[in-house]
């Protein structure tokens, strides 16, 4: 059992900060809409799809391993592997005997840094586990699904050898129940996931409209999300693990109605009547028509645990995932700060959302608090409003007066 404390807290934050920043396909070109916040978000749909199809088989599965491998992957990217393929690594390896395991090694070895041995233990503890492997084989079939996007993209010599890799790879994890249907091209499973991958989740840049510097996705949005859920769900209730788990996948899957119907502004379903709740019948509409209606009956089942929109989650699970999803909009205003913006937006943004916060609609525990104080700290300082009044209600016009 893990007791997190605030170090735990920040650590994670740089490490979304450096993955939001981290390309992927840089040999290729280069594009913010392919980094590697975006990846581990849709490789966490897919493990979520392949641990229920073997569950199905009659597997037994560890549900509480794959949000710490999924955090130790986060971490292993951002500080050891970057961008450099791991088979260029082991290439190199070989040139001094260096053991495959030292990547491992070195991982922990940084966790432990930049938080602490009982955080990195936490995380480790997924290592070398059947759920790693399932795991793994998630991001092979999103590896294959982002390099068929980039098809058009990638020298036709180059493609290939890629796609040679990727197959090379995928044939590692043939026996893995559900992995043949979800890496199918012809099926509607793939179909489904070539969607969320290559949608409004992956080419809408959050905060589009004003003075950002760090493009936002929403894919990535939903993978801040998901590690935020997780920790509050942990800080709040360190014994229980499994339930971390489940708001962990229901922080990936949140948003993903998105991808068909795009992202309506919360103050324009307030400004219209009847918005709100016309949208939301919309998104019960297209998840039954492009989810529910093409996956098998199980997987319907399982992906309704994990939504948002379901009568029973919004009761028991809405306070601390709008606290989650309430403290990823904040680091993203924190970073364009961070980066260099001076648009009084972000620091509105911040304070619109406290309301919710006082009244209790929205949860954030101790430590996620700390951290969301720290960004208001931060971006005030930014903003250079000097003194910490309230200005939530104030107009636009008003509000970018008193900021400048």
């Amino acid at each position: 059992m893990l007791r997190l404390n605030y170090r735990h807290i920040k650590s994670a934050n740089e490490m979304l900060k450096r993955l939001i920043r981290l390309k992927r396909w840089t040999d290729i070109m280069s594009d913010d809409s392919f980094n590697e916040m975006s990846k581990q978000a849709l490789n966490s749909f897919i493990c979520y799809a392949l641990a229920c199809f073997a569950e199905a088989e009659g597997e037994s599965i560890d549900w509480t391993r794959f949000p710490k491998y999924a955090l130790y992957r986060a971490f292993e990217k951002t500080y050891v592997v970057f961008n450099t393929p791991k088979r260029k690594y082991l290439e190199i390896f070989q040139m001094q005997n260096i053991s495959n395991s030292e990547f491992a090694k070195a991982t922990k070895r940084k966790i432990s840094e930049v938080a602490d041995k009982e955080f990195a233990d936490f995380l480790c503890e997924s290592l070398g586990t059947r759920e790693e492997r399932i795991f793994k084989a998630a991001t092979a079939i999103a590896t294959k699904i982002e390099l068929l996007q980039l098809h058009s993209r990638c020298e036709a010599t180059k493609y290939d050898l890629k796609f040679d890799d990727i197959r090379d790879d995928m044939a590692k994890y043939s026996d893995i129940p559900g992995f043949n249907q979800l890496s199918d091209p012809n099926g509607n499973l793939f179909k489904l996931l070539q969607v969320i991958s290559d949608s409004y989740l992956r080419h809408h840049t959050r905060w589009c409209e004003f003075g950002y510097v760090q493009p936002c996705s929403i894919l990535g949005h939903l993978y801040s999300t998901a590690v935020w859920a997780y920790f509050m769900s942990l800080e709040e209730h360190p014994e229980d693990e499994f339930l971390a788990t489940r708001r962990y996948f229901m922080g990936i899957f949140h948003d993903v109605a998105e991808a068909w119907t795009t992202d309506v502004p919360s103050p324009i379903k307030d400004y219209i009547v009847g918005l709100r709740a016309a949208c939301e019948l919309f998104e019960e509409k297209v998840l039954k028509e492009n989810i529910y209606d093409k996956v098998p009956d199980f997987l319907s089942q399982k992906f309704h645990l994990v939504m948002f929109e379901e009568a029973q989650n919004i009761e028991q699970h809405r306070a601390i995932l709008k606290g989650a999803d309430y403290l990823s909009a904040d680091s993203e205003c924190w970073l364009q700060y961070q980066l260099g913006s001076r648009d009084p937006y972000f620091w509105g943004a911040i304070l619109r959302r406290q309301p919710g916060i006082d009244n209790k609609t929205v949860a954030l525990t101790p430590l996620c608090g700390q951290l969301r104080q720290y960004f208001k700290d931060f971006c005030r300082i930014k903003c250079n409003l000097e003194r910490p009044i309230e200005l939530e209600h104030l107009s636009d016009a008003e509000f970018y007066k008193l900021s400048s």
